[in-house]
């Protein structure tokens, strides 16, 4: 049988027809997560509204060892560091994964299967949507440090940065820990199929200099709020929510975009659709584990 170009079938080595939407379980969890954050959201966008300072910019846990200036320039250095490693990729990364899916329960061809991370789908995965999101967090942070006594920065701009670091920071534990004990494991595991990448010096970097960055900024540097006040501990996590479950939509809607023949493939194992209620389930792990971290940068805070 021919493979199927629709968006809602593919078909397996055992010439089995197949569908590659999404189970219902998981649009349905999806759909209530997703309308859940949005409601609360306006109490979160309030919050940041009206603490609005460019004061939290400027300020340093360590006045004394960093200096003003010092800090301008790390924050910058920092954001041009993503810039540079996202930007090399678009334009030289051309990488080949063999999909690490689970078997047998997935039905996703693995046999003449590869994903192809070159040019634009290189910022497909969920680390280079943290990734970019930090850098973007930390070149507007440093733009307000520095010209913060001209008071040329708007309200809309330090609005941008806090809702940048809300959501980029407990993201970057959230890659960190997936990596490490579910991707990382997987890939070995599956070693002797193809290349699993994460042992490259970009991959490495990602996965890793991503937290450090993160870390520095928030127990050495300016220290930036994740929280909202001392009572609303848990008021900002919409906004990381909603970013984890617009990756979910969207990662249901490129699954034929990493392979030139069309064949439908799963970045991550777990985003694998055809999975079913394991499918679901792994997607409500991922959001409990995106909501603990964001309460562990919070308790470090």
């Amino acid at each position: 049988m021919k493979n199927d170009d629709s968006n809602k079938k593919t078909t397996t080595k055992d010439n089995e027809v197949v569908s590659i939407e999404p189970p219902m379980s998981a649009v349905i969890s999806m759909i209530v997560m997703l309308s859940t954050a949005i409601k609360f959201l306006p109490q979160s966008l309030d919050e940041i509204n009206k603490s609005v300072d460019q004061g939290v910019f400027t300020r340093r846990l360590y006045p004394d060892a960093v200096s003003l200036n010092a800090l301008i320039a790390i924050r910058f250095l920092f954001g041009l560091f993503c810039l540079s490693v996202t930007v090399h990729a678009v334009l030289f990364a051309n990488d080949k994964i063999k999909p690490t899916y689970l078997k047998p329960y997935s039905k996703l061809r693995d046999d003449d299967t590869y994903i192809h991370l070159k040019g634009k789908t290189f910022l497909y995965p969920f680390t280079c949507w943290s990734w970019n999101l930090l850098g973007l967090y930390f070149f507007v942070s440093s733009y307000i440090a520095a010209y913060s006594e001209e008071e040329n920065t708007t309200k809309q701009l330090t609005t941008l940065a806090l809702i940048s670091w809300k959501i980029a920071a407990p993201t970057t534990l959230l890659i960190g820990a997936i990596v490490k004990y579910a991707l990382w494991p997987a890939a070995l595991k599956n070693k002797g199929k193809g290349n699993h990448n994460f042992i490259n010096l970009r991959p490495l970097l990602q996965h890793n200099a991503n937290i450090v960055m993160a870390l520095t900024e928030l127990l050495f540097l300016g220290g930036i709020p994740l929280k909202g006040n001392e009572t609303s501990l848990y008021k900002h996590l919409p906004l990381p929510l909603l970013f984890g479950v617009a990756y979910v939509f969207f990662s249901w809607s490129t699954l034929r975009h990493f392979n030139p023949k069309g064949i439908p493939a799963a970045l991550y194992f777990f985003m694998d659709p055809t999975l079913g209620w394991r499918h679901t389930i792994s997607l409500w792990i991922l959001l409990f584990v995106l909501g603990l971290f964001y309460t562990i940068y919070c308790a470090i805070e």
